[in-house]
């Protein structure tokens, strides 16, 4: 088994893995929103489409059970088993990478104002995705099987 003086070092890894899956699904998430609007690669543009509609139903339903992102509480979770606790850990995920990256402290109301801007961007861009998609498949019918008058 693991002995109790690993452990606290084991809860800091964890914590850290969790915010470095964290900010990567975050980066994935708004880094994507382009391939929505821009269908260079469908397949992929299709696939992100619906990993931006998970990330966001994850989002949304954590915020409704928990009041924010399950990440950020597994992340508290671990660094308060941690003597490594950073001074922030009680604050989201977004403010601490906020902080960090860019040395700005937005306020929670200014992130979930932001966040809904993403929302909608996102599903605007998924809406103009499956439209392209269905466009693109009537085109090939039509070329596959044209009309004789």
């Amino acid at each position: 088994g693991w002995s109790t003086s690993c452990t606290p070092r084991v809860m800091a890894v964890a914590a850290s893995f969790v915010d470095f899956l964290h900010a990567l699904l975050m980066v994935a998430w708004v880094g994507g929103v382009p391939l929505l609007f821009w269908h260079r690669w469908p397949r992929v543009s299709r696939a992100y489409a619906v990993y931006a509609a998970g990330f966001i139903l994850a989002n949304v339903l954590s915020g409704w059970i928990l009041g924010e992102c399950f990440l950020t509480t597994l992340t508290r979770f671990f660094w308060e088993r941690s003597p490594d606790k950073p001074a922030h850990v009680d604050d989201w995920f977004t403010v601490r990478f906020s902080e960090l990256v860019f040395g700005l402290t937005p306020s929670h109301h200014a992130i979930k104002l932001i966040g809904k801007a993403l929302i909608f961007v996102s599903a605007v861009g998924a809406l103009h995705t499956s439209w392209h998609a269905r466009c693109s498949l009537e085109a090939k019918n039509v070329r596959a099987h044209p009309r004789s008058y």
